[in-house]
């Protein structure tokens, strides 16, 4: 009997984390937009359906110790994997179910209590329209008005030239029986010879040859690829079409998690622009965007009940706001990157806003008082800020010991070859981007290393050598201890000098001792 429903199930999927699904973030795209939006402050009850390997779910229940979190999955190994991690790293706040999500959206009244948010991140464009149907009844029935959903998924038109190219791995597949990973390694390694004897398909759809010619490693990337491409089941949706599916949970379209999408004139060519100004409906209006610059993924954020407020309501809402530097004052920048290429933000509103945010967790309501920026060209740059990963929505720390034995839990399975490539940060309610070597130098600091270069490079060190973890330099692996300590040392310093502040900022570490030499 085949329980799959067409979704790749004979290999377990990649263990990742994505800033989008957090609720602080997810609270401030809607404050953002207008809306009321939950306080992740205060305790609220957060669901992620398909959450995979649980680390995503994982970090968040840790930076969010006063707030309940459910995960479900359907595939058994990482509903098992995700409940594992989160008992070894003592998280009580966390459950995760091996349910389909028919099974999930059918259980019985006393099963679940309503939640604040529920998000799936890379599930709804991969999965079969009768699931996609279970999904929007798990969500009428488990979101409290006035919650948010966030989905996201593969995106027309922008996938229009690639549908072949994804048929003909899935042909292949079908045609040469093996395991998941291993099929879609001899399926790409097929087309590109088929295209190298020049099919005109790959000549007249450009957007084939670059997806192979941007895949990377293959051999390292066949979990993601094979979960990416041969669900069978798998089809890119248009915008208007998720909106309508939705509509029977009576969700209402917030926003773009991409936040600089949100602003025409930071993301559309000023053709589109013009051209768009005379359509009224703003789900059509939506749609035709996504034309304007051939989207192919969608990060979208929908709300139980619209209820906007009055201008003066979300102004003061968004004062209250506060922001935690992610970078130091001497990693953060004014340029960024759109969908009208690298753009530069005014040095008279941006200079003096990174001045006073690397300085530690602002509101902006305090920042308007320092720096005398106008209301909505403050909230751009700040929008700006955050998009770009330098700034991230702040809360207070209820509990940073969650935090801080799954960071050092983290840094323990690295030494097994566990990728997790993110820590769990309570002042944002969120995870960080971190290294291997930037999260076993943080056990190693939290174990009460002194912040010292020298010392802090020995300790990791001593964390790498008996597993035989090497240090890479221009890509060439390092073999004495000599030259593996001296590179650590150099990293070490820099960690001190750029991460160090920014997780005392985050509840990571307790401020303390910062001599940084030697």
């Amino acid at each position: 009997m085949d329980w799959s429903g067409g979704y790749v199930s004979d290999i377990n999927y990649i263990s990742g984390f994505y800033r989008e699904i957090a609720p602080g973030y997810l609270s401030f795209v809607a404050r953002l937009r207008g809306e009321p939006a939950p306080d992740p402050a205060r305790p609220f009850r957060y669901a992620e359906l398909g959450c995979g390997q649980g680390l995503g779910t994982n970090l968040l229940a840790a930076a969010n110790p006063h707030a309940e979190f459910v995960g479900i999955d359907f595939l058994p190994g990482q509903i098992a994997n995700a409940r594992d991690q989160a008992a070894a790293a003592g998280l009580g706040n966390v459950t995760f179910h091996e349910a389909s999500f028919a099974e999930a959206a059918d259980w019985p009244a006393a099963a679940l209590e309503p939640f604040d948010y529920i998000t799936l991140h890379g599930i709804y464009a991969w999965v079969s329209p009768a699931n996609r149907q279970a999904i929007v009844r798990f969500i009428e029935r488990w979101l409290k008005p006035g919650g948010l959903v966030y989905v996201s998924y593969n995106a027309m038109p922008g996938w229009a030239g690639v549908l072949p190219f994804q048929r003909l791995l899935r042909e292949h597949a079908a045609r040469h029986p093996g395991r998941s990973d291993e099929q879609v390694q001899s399926g790409l390694a097929f087309l590109q010879r088929l295209r190298e004897a020049g099919l005109a398909y790959f000549d007249r759809h450009p957007a084939a040859p670059a997806k192979l010619d941007g895949l990377g490693d293959i051999a390292r990337e066949a979990t993601y690829l094979a979960h990416e491409y041969l669900n069978s089941a798998a089809q890119p949706l248009y915008f208007t079409d998720v909106v309508a599916d939705l509509a029977p949970a009576k969700l209402d379209y917030v926003g773009s998690a991409d936040l600089v999408e949100n602003y025409d004139v930071l993301s559309l060519p000023e053709a589109a622009r013009a051209a768009l100004e005379e359509v009224a409906d703003p789900h059509y209006r939506e749609l035709l965007r996504d034309y304007a610059v051939n989207r192919v993924f969608r990060r979208d954020i929908f709300i139980k009940g619209s209820r906007r407020g009055t201008t003066a309501q979300q102004d003061a809402a968004l004062l209250e706001t506060s922001l935690a530097p992610l970078l130091t004052r001497s990693e953060m920048t004014p340029v960024f990157h759109t969908n009208l290429g690298e753009l530069t933000g005014q040095a008279r509103i941006y200079e003096p806003l990174m001045d006073r945010l690397a300085r530690g967790t602002t509101t902006l309501g305090a920042l308007r008082e320092a720096t005398g920026i106008e209301l909505a060209a403050l909230i751009q740059a700040c929008t700006v800020l955050v998009a770009t990963g330098q700034a991230h929505p702040a809360q207070p720390v209820a509990d940073a010991g969650p935090a801080r034995r799954l960071a050092k839990l983290l840094a323990a399975r690295i030494l097994d070859d566990e990728p997790h490539g993110h820590l769990p940060a309570p002042a944002i309610g969120s995870g960080v981007a971190a290294s291997d070597t930037e999260i076993v130098a943080l056990s190693a600091l939290l174990d009460g290393v002194p912040p010292r270069a020298r010392r802090l490079a020995e300790a990791v060190w001593a964390r790498f050598r008996p597993v035989g973890r090497r240090m890479l330099r221009d890509g060439e692996v390092l073999e004495s201890e000599r030259e593996n300590l001296r590179e650590l040392q150099q990293r070490a310093g820099a960690i001190l000098r750029e991460r160090l502040p920014v997780w005392q900022g985050l509840g990571l570490l307790d401020a303390g001792d910062d001599r940084r030499s030697g």
